[in-house]
């Protein structure tokens, strides 16, 4: 069943006046799609990931009995 013409234009209505208000947008559900490898080609990135993973691993070696 489609939805009645004015609701539509009342839906869209409400949407361009919170675009015009400047309020920043909520997050959508698929947003992570777009941050998932984002920087997957990003040398330097990849230099801070590779840090980071050496500085967690040896923070688990001394936390470890």
């Amino acid at each position: 069943m489609s939805t009645p013409l004015e609701e539509r234009v009342e839906r869209l209505e409400r949407i361009v006046d919170k675009l015009q208000s400047g309020h920043p947008q909520e997050p959508g559900q698929d947003d992570w799609q777009v941050t998932i490898g984002a920087f997957s080609k990003d040398k330097v990135a990849q230099e801070i990931i590779a840090e980071a993973l050496q500085l967690r691993e040896e923070e688990r070696r001394q936390i470890a009995p």
